[in-house]
C-alpha cells in the first residue's frame, strides 16, 4: 500500500513540477495543458475513489502553492478532489476504451477548468475574461486529449507493478 502512495506522490509532485517550470513557459495558444489534473485522473482510474479523491486534493494543494498561484488557495484541491472522486468510479475499467478513456479525460479537465474559473469569478478573482472562457475550454479539453494517451497507460502500469501482493494464509 505504501509504495502506491509513494507513486500518488511522486507523480504528483513530477506533474507540478513539469507543469509548472516546463508547460507553463511554452506559449501554447489558448491554456496551460493541465499535467497535474490528467495525473489525477490517471491515478483515480489506476487505484479508486478514494485515492483519487485524495490525489485531486493533494495535487490541487501542490499546484495552488506552487507559483504563480492565480486562483483562490485550496479552491483547486477541492475540484480536483471532486473529479478523482467521481472519475475513479464512472466506469468499470474492463469498459474504458481508449476513446472513453480520452472523452472522460478531456471533460474532466475542461469541467475543472469552468467550476474553477466561476469560482473565482464568485470571489472576485476574475482570472480569465468571460468572452475567452470558449477559446479556453477547448484549448484545456485538447490538451488533455493529448496527454491522455501519455500518461494514463504509464500510471496505470506503475500502479499495478505496485500493487500490494495479497497473500492468503492456509490453515487458519
Amino acid at each position: 500500500m505504501w509504495r502506491q502512495w509513494l507513486l500518488v506522490g511522486v507523480s504528483l509532485v513530477t506533474s507540478v513540477i513539469v507543469q509548472v517550470t516546463l508547460l507553463s513557459r511554452l506559449g501554447l495558444p489558448g491554456a496551460t495543458p493541465d499535467l497535474t489534473l490528467v495525473t489525477v485522473i490517471a491515478l483515480a482510474f489506476a487505484l479508486g475513489r478514494m485515492a483519487g479523491a485524495a490525489s485531486g486534493f493533494v495535487g490541487g494543494m501542490v499546484l495552488a502553492l506552487a507559483p504563480p498561484a492565480t486562483t483562490t488557495l485550496g479552491l483547486q484541491a477541492l475540484v480536483f478532489m471532486a473529479v478523482g472522486f467521481i472519475v475513479g468510479g464512472l466506469i468499470d475499467p474492463r469498459d474504458r476504451t481508449v476513446p472513453i478513456t480520452i472523452a472522460i479525460v478531456s471533460g474532466s479537465v475542461a469541467g475543472a477548468t469552468f467550476v474553477v474559473a466561476v469560482f473565482d469569478a464568485l470571489l472576485g478573482l476574475a482570472s480569465v475574461p468571460w468572452n475567452r472562457m470558449g477559446g479556453l475550454l477547448v484549448a484545456s479539453a485538447l490538451y488533455a486529449a493529448i496527454l491522455t494517451p501519455l500518461v494514463i497507460p504509464g500510471i496505470g502500469r506503475l500502479a499495478r507493478k505496485l500493487e500490494p501482493v495479497k497473500t492468503t494464509v492456509i490453515g487458519s
